[in-house]
This record gives C-alpha cells, structure tokens and sequence, in this order.
C-alpha cells in the first residue's frame, strides 16, 4: 500500500481489521452466554494492551498516535457516562464490579479501543475518498453499527438502556445520533495529527473527548 502516512501499510490494515471482527465475535459470544461485565473486561483490556504492543513493537508511529488520541478521548469520555447514567438517567451498568465514577473501569479503555478501530477506517477511507467523503460514509457506518452493538451489550449484560426514550431495538435513537455524529468527526480529528508532533494529537485527544459529550448532549435534545 502506498501512502504517505508512517504506519498505514497492509498489515497494520489486516491487524486493526481482524481485531474489529474479534470484538464483534467475542460481544456475538458474550450475548449468547449471558457471560456479564467480566467477558467486556477480558477483551477491552486484551485488545487496548495489544495495540500498544503493536505500535511499539513495530514502531507503527500511526496506531502509536490512534492509541494516544483514544486513550485521552476514552478517559474524558467519564463524564459523557456521568451524564447519561446520573444526569438523564438513561444508561444502566450492572454495578457488581469495579467502577470508576458511573462507569466500570475498563470502559475508557473500552472507548479507546473503538476509537482506534473506527479513526483507522477513517484514515483509509480519506487516502481513497477524500476527507469530506469519508467522513459522511464514517458517520452512517457509526450510526448503523451501533443499534446491534447495544443489543449484543444488553444481552451480555454489560449495560443496557431505560426504556424512557425513543428506542430502535435495543439502542435508544439519540445514542445512534450520537454515535454518528462522533464517527463524522474523527477523519477530520485524525487527518490534523497526521505529519505533526504527537503534541498536537493530545490536544486533539482532548477535543474528541469534549466532542463525545457534546454530541451526547446535542444527540439527546433532538432525538430522545
């Protein structure tokens, strides 16, 4: 694959790849068996160590600065939780493990992790479509992705939704909303750290994460 971007070759595109379908097989497993917040742990904390070992071990200066931007976003993205589990009272964890303020531990991670996968897809949908274009097909691949991803969630027992709004199987409509509207944001998000010092990807780290609650807060007033 030719490209001017360090670190987006073949193989990282097969590792993030097969790494996404992982997730999907394992939440498939986890719903099948009811297997409760100890199976979202096992493969968040799997995955967010292994993309770090990549990065480095193969010196993937791209994964490296995904991995740096989703971790700062992932742990910013606490408040979003607050907000949707205390403040409007939609979002439910189990409880019975370890939390960090309204969310299980591992959930930052967890957000770290999607967003390296879908900030990845992003980066080669703009080498192939342009920025405008890949963020338009990012944002309706987040929102369809997610209404099977909050069912499989429900079903695990990870977390799952009141029914206080308007809902699409298993995912409330302003939680697709949102989730589209994040996706949409991460070609630009990415494509500014590209060719800059890691520096910048921090404070960009900071923006999606600030941009997650306020797409929740956005995505909740017009579709709940």
């Amino acid at each position: 694959m030719n490209t001017e971007i360090p670190g987006l070759d073949k193989r990282t595109t097969y590792v993030i790849l097969a790494s996404s379908g992982l997730l999907i097989l394992w939440s498939l497993g986890s719903s099948l068996l009811n297997s409760g917040p100890i199976s979202a742990s096992i493969i968040t904390y799997f995955l967010y160590l292994f993309y770090w070992f990549y990065g480095f071990k193969f010196k993937n200066p791209l994964v490296i600065r995904l991995m740096v931007f989703g971790s700062i976003a992932g742990i910013l993205e606490l408040f979003t939780d607050h907000y949707l589990v205390s403040t409007i009272d939609s979002l439910v964890y189990p409880g019975d493990e370890p939390m960090v303020w309204s969310s299980p531990m591992y959930m930052p991670f967890a957000w770290s992790n999607v967003l390296v996968q879908l900030s990845f897809v992003g980066v080669l949908l703009t080498q192939k479509k342009g920025l405008l274009t890949a963020s338009i097909i990012l944002c309706i691949a987040g929102g369809m992705y997610i209404p099977l991803y909050e069912h499989l969630a429900k079903d695990a027992g990870w977390w799952w939704y009141h029914q206080n709004v308007t809902m699409i199987f298993n995912a409330p409509v302003y939680v697709i909303v949102c989730e589209g509207l994040i996706s949409l944001s991460l070609p630009l998000l990415i494509y500014y750290s590209e060719h800059n010092k890691l520096q910048r990807t921090v404070y960009l780290g900071i923006v999606g994460g600030i941009w997650i609650l306020a797409s929740a807060y956005i995505a909740y007033t017009i579709a709940q």
